[in-house]
């Protein structure tokens, strides 16, 4: 275990260096470094004597919108409790660092033996929720040296899984088996993380992203700039797009010949906003584009909608005739329950295998899987011109969310009935 430890210990601090050096010519490399260097001190002009703080970490985004429902209940039933919300990645912690509900934001400090000393000791956390994964094995190791109670919530793992199959699974192992409860989203995690750490607490909870996604559909709010470009029309929305996805979109655009029909209209969100490609396919198509930061200027004619911002797309799922998500042609998928929970048909890429909503939600008859540009123009062609099949898919698609539902819950009722926020 000591030669793993130290391989650990090398591994983190390789890390940090070399973030150090891509800092200097990554952008998002640049933000991971300089957001991590005032932590301590921020952490210190939020504290006062006698709070008493949760702390909930979550990798980036993804992983927040799973935690989310669960901090805001905590805070909404226990408001003497302070919460620290913390990330690894930019991506999430630059869109969610002025979250309301967290009384501190900030990034998760890197892994090595000092900085997680010098963090807890400041915080002194009474709870401790981290969400999917990440399991930061000094954090872990001295969380379980103080005594601190810490949960894993929300969390898969698969017969593939890098934490069964590391050279450190005995240190993952033993992290694994210091959660006074893991709460996990399928039988299939539960089954194997019983079978790798036998002496830890699992408990079945399902996904807290249904949740999450039925509370976003619940707690709508109409956009009136989307209302006025979609009207009447048929919509279909990309979310969270990638260029192979756009570029297919597009195919199907022209094989349908959809720029000569006055009753369809594309909204696009991409998963990274980069101004040069969105002109690009603007040239493409000028007299029918428009940005959403130029929505003042919109005009009947406009029909394709480019969305340059971050953090409306799952609002945006509630004006969606038919959805496309990104992200299923590499190794991810984006998130396909968001449209799912206001109805809409969701389309995605092909590789989708690690994603058990979506084989889920393709046997329930909600979303389709394509396998090129030429299978996809077909499914939208015939979602386009059936909207019985339509209304059939969306009361499929809310009834397969609202079934979902209650993984907060149960969690919630759990930490309540340990009486673990008397504090």
């Amino acid at each position: 275990m000591k030669l793993l430890r130290l391989l650990y210990h090398l591994g983190i601090h390789g890390l940090g260096a070399g973030m150090q050096i891509a800092s200097w010519f990554h952008p998002k490399a640049k933000l991971w470094v300089e957001g991590r260097r005032q932590g301590l001190s921020y952490l210190e002009s939020r504290r006062k004597a006698g709070d008493s703080w949760w702390w909930f970490h979550c990798a980036s985004l993804g992983e927040f919108e799973q935690g989310r429902n669960l901090i805001e209940k905590i805070k909404a039933e226990h408001p003497q409790l302070k919460i620290l919300l913390t990330f690894y990645s930019p991506s999430g912690y630059e869109i969610r660092k002025n979250y309301p509900q967290a009384d501190a934001v900030m990034y998760l400090p890197l892994d090595t033996s000092r900085q997680v000393k010098a963090f807890l000791e400041m915080l002194q956390p009474a709870g401790v929720v981290f969400v999917k994964y990440e399991l930061w094995l000094n954090m872990l190791q001295a969380l379980r040296e103080r005594g601190c109670p810490h949960w894993l919530i929300s969390a898969r793992v698969g017969a593939d899984s890098a934490f069964l199959k590391s050279p450190l699974a005995a240190l993952y192992r033993e992290a694994f088996e210091g959660f006074q409860q893991i709460f996990v989203q399928d039988l299939e995690s539960q089954r194997l993380l019983s079978a790798f750490a036998p002496q830890a607490e699992v408990q079945l909870s399902a996904d807290t992203r249904f949740d999450r996604v039925a509370a976003n559909r619940k707690q709508f709010q109409a956009l009136p700039e989307i209302v006025a470009f979609v009207e009447q029309k048929t919509c279909l929305v990309g979310g969270s797009t990638w260029p192979k996805g756009e570029r297919l979109i597009f195919e199907a655009w022209n094989r349908l010949a959809l720029a000569e029909r006055d009753d369809v209209c594309l909204i696009l969100a991409p998963h990274e906003i980069h101004q040069d490609r969105i002109q690009q396919w603007i040239d493409r198509f000028p007299e029918l584009s428009i940005r959403y930061s130029d929505i003042h200027r919109l005009s009947p004619a406009h029909r394709i909608l480019w969305i340059d911002n971050i953090g409306m797309l799952s609002r945006l799922y509630a004006y969606a005739d038919l959805s496309y998500v990104g992200g299923g042609w590499g190794t991810g998928l984006h998130n396909i329950l968001e449209p799912a929970a206001f109805g809409s048909p969701v389309i995605i890429g092909p590789k989708h295998q690690r994603f058990p909503e979506a084989a889920d939600l393709i046997q329930a008859g909600g979303c389709f899987a394509v396998k090129d540009g030429e299978s996809l123009t077909r499914r939208v062609k015939s979602l386009l011109e059936n909207p019985d099949l339509r209304q059939k898919i969306r009361e499929n698609n809310l009834a397969f969310v609202q079934e979902r539902t209650g993984a907060t819950a149960k969690i919630y009722d759990w930490l309540r009935n340990e009486g673990l926020f008397s504090a």
